[in-house]
């Protein structure tokens, strides 16, 4: 692999194979990349760059990452390909909270109330009060406000969503959902919010596959 990035230095220049590992760390560090953020615009032209397609994917691989792109939402990041990897395992309240972040987003996106680069703004009340509905209709919170915030910020910092400023009287925020949350909440994730409501009722606290 080092070879690789001495012919990129060779070839492009050495700020440009700086722009590399910058990116390639950012994606160990973060998981995902989005295009809307401007500070991570030249980490999302390095990993998209057809020049270094290879390079990214190759290391990736080697540390058991796939590599994710997708130009037209424009974004990019990396999953796990098997369970050694060392990709952040998710608690379980942390696996409710992205589970309905990405049916809140599907719904939006069934209806076409999607932004640019197919993001979905809401609010952390009303996704608050979404989980409330779907996951305890007949009892308390499980998961407090205060824990659902902490879970977003938690998923913002990986670049699943992007959160706005708290306004303090009415202790909301607005919540941009991005595209990449279907990748790691899997295409079922109402299927999965019911199961989990199912092994509640009957005492089983588990969420089939809560390590996305």
């Amino acid at each position: 692999m080092l070879s690789e990035f001495e012919a990129i230095e060779r070839t492009y220049g050495a700020e440009r194979a700086g722009d590399l590992r910058k990116a390639l760390h950012f994606l160990l560090r973060r998981q995902f990349v989005f295009a809307g953020d401007p500070r991570s615009a030249t980490v999302y032209n390095t990993v998209m760059d057809g020049r270094f397609r290879a390079v990214v994917d190759g290391f990736f691989d080697s540390c058991g990452y796939r590599v994710h792109r997708d130009a037209e939402a424009q974004w990019a990041g990396i999953t796990a390909m098997g369970e050694d990897v060392p990709l952040p395992r998710m608690k379980l309240d942390e696996t409710i909270v992205i589970l309905v972040l990405a049916a809140h987003w599907q719904d939006e996106v069934n209806v076409g109330a999607v932004e640019d680069r197919a993001v979905v703004v809401t609010t952390l009340n009303t996704l608050f009060d979404r989980y409330k509905d779907m996951v305890h209709r007949n009892g308390s919170s499980a998961i407090t406000p205060s824990r659902f915030r902490e879970v977003l910020k938690e998923a913002s910092q990986r670049g699943l969503v992007d959160l706005g400023d708290l306004d303090a009287e009415a202790q909301d925020l607005e919540v941009a959902i991005r595209p990449m949350i279907k990748l790691i909440s899997g295409a079922d994730a109402l299927q999965r919010i019911e199961r989990y409501v199912r092994s509640q009722e009957v005492g089983l606290a588990v969420v089939e596959g809560d390590d996305a």
